[in-house]
């Protein structure tokens, strides 16, 4: 029995050095839009809505206001409504975001949100874009809700 014991442990560690920690939204969060593997990262690992499919993005941030375009596939059952959790989560998580717009692949807008009426919404769920973000927990608590 004491022959496995050194076995065992060598296993253990092994596996445990082996094991990645899994990277949460939150982990993403950027001062700036033009942080592409950023942005893109937050835009891909979110859960989107009834079947929603995203692509490719384009981030818009040559000049201001700074703006993101998100490619989407099988949008047809989608209300604006059913998008709102994903952008005020977008907006929390790019600092200098101001325009959210979801489009087809002719580039033909779905739906958009500005950050000034993400913010306005979410004041009367008493919270706020800066609440949101403050951490990762109140990011899954918003999330969960």
């Amino acid at each position: 029995m004491k022959k496995f014991i050194p076995i065992i442990f060598a296993l253990v560690l092994i596996f445990s050095s082996c094991k990645k920690k899994e990277e949460s939204l939150y982990d993403f969060k950027t001062d700036f839009v033009g942080d592409n593997t950023k942005v893109s990262q937050i835009v891909s690992k979110e859960v989107y809505p009834k079947n929603l499919k995203t692509g490719e993005i384009k981030i818009l941030s040559e000049k201001e206001p700074y703006g993101l375009k998100i490619f989407c596939k099988n949008y047809k059952d989608l209300e604006r409504e059913d998008l709102f959790k994903n952008a005020a989560i977008t907006f929390a998580l790019i600092k200098n975001l101001d325009n959210l717009s979801y489009v087809d692949e002719d580039e033909k807008e779905i739906f958009s949100f500005t950050r000034a009426e993400v913010e306005k919404e979410l004041q009367k769920e008493d919270t706020s874009l800066g609440k949101i973000s403050e951490s990762q927990e109140n990011l899954e608590n918003f999330i969960n809700k």
